[in-house]
């Protein structure tokens, strides 16, 4: 870790980090005196985040939902990959269990070249077998995967619309998991449930209708076809809602692995620089994962400028394993009896 840190930064990356510092620095000049607390209390800060994060979320599903829908994982869905890793499986030293890489990681690496769900679902199996802990954990863990793949088998499509569903909101229960208990955070849960709630019940068709929202011919994204692929309900109007607030949710996602977790899983309570944090990053993944998944986010930018749609599919496609290697280390961590060592 100490000689990832100490190597040096190539110079255009350099004075990329050092203009974003000094920018930053200024900011902070002006906003120090007036808020001194945002920058000492961790938990202050990951309050507002977080609120902002949600309001942010919940402003974009609203007003552009559909550029939301295609551009979010186009934009920030490679760094949230990464955040993943970083934070689910090195940050805790899972990579150095041999054994638990190999085993979960096989069926999690075959769901990214497109194997069913049901073969995702073996990484959570592994997971749970080789787990450190009591019987009766892991007992309880491959009975709950037992009845996932039981489902997965029965009907495939269905299983995969209720988990991506329900994978928007593993985020925000691993972040829990990993901040300490700090009640000032818990604001950020009741505005998502808000946002849920404004969303499913319709209080906000009109401000969508009123700001063309349901439509964006250039996103190359039908509403209604979308609507149907992820919320297959006769009630086209109920199915539109649910399209909104699946938006919503994966833009929250985005901004828990992005913004909450790091923050709380920073050792130092107070903000970093660019640099530092960049030179943090190095050191936990090395330079040759960083420039690899560098040359990934861009493929997928060019190859999105060129064909939208196309390029967003073929994301969700490579990233479909994340979800699965989330319910992995859930299972790991409940046999274990851990919280997520990003902490």
């Amino acid at each position: 870790m100490n000689r990832a840190a100490g190597e040096p930064i190539p110079g255009p990356l350099r004075a990329l980090l050092g203009g974003g510092d000094a920018v930053r620095a200024a900011v902070f000049r002006r906003l120090l005196p007036r808020c001194p607390r945002l920058f000492a209390d961790r938990a202050r800060r990951v309050a507002w985040f977080g609120s902002l994060s949600v309001l942010a979320a919940f402003a974009l599903t609203v007003s552009v939902p559909l550029w939301l829908l295609a551009l979010g994982p186009l934009l920030l869905g490679v760094p949230h990959l990464l955040a993943d890793l970083r934070y689910l499986v090195v940050r805790p030293g899972l990579h150095r269990r041999t054994r638990l890489c190999v085993a979960a990681g096989l069926p999690l690496a075959a769901v990214g070249l497109g194997a069913p769900a049901a073969v995702g679902l073996l990484a959570v199996m592994a997971a749970a077998v080789l787990a450190r802990g009591d019987a009766a954990r892991k007992a309880m863990v491959l009975a709950a995967w037992a009845v996932f793949s039981v489902a997965a088998l029965a009907d495939e499509a269905l299983f995969v619309i209720a988990f991506l569903h329900g994978h928007n909101v593993l985020a925000l229960a691993l972040w829990w998991r990993v901040r300490p208990r700090d009640g000032r955070a818990a604001r950020v849960l009741p505005l998502v449930g808000a946002g849920v709630a404004l969303l499913l019940g319709g209080a906000m068709d009109p401000v969508v209708s009123g700001l063309g929202g349901w439509i964006a011919p250039a996103t190359g994204i039908d509403l209604a076809a979308h609507a149907q692929v992820l919320v297959p309900l006769g009630d086209a109007t109920f199915s539109a809602r649910g399209l909104l607030c699946f938006a919503f949710l994966q833009a929250v996602h985005y901004a828990v692995w992005l913004r909450l977790v790091p923050e709380d899983a920073r050792e130092r309570p107070v903000p970093r620089s660019f640099r530092a944090s960049w030179l943090a990053l190095r050191a936990d993944l090395g330079a040759l994962p960083l420039a690899l998944t560098a040359v990934l986010a861009a493929a997928i930018a060019l190859w999105g400028a060129c064909d939208l749609v196309a390029a967003r599919d073929g994301y969700l496609r490579l990233a479909a394993f994340h979800g699965y290697l989330e319910l992995a280390v859930i299972a790991l961590l409940v046999v274990e009896r851990r919280r997520p060592a990003a902490a």
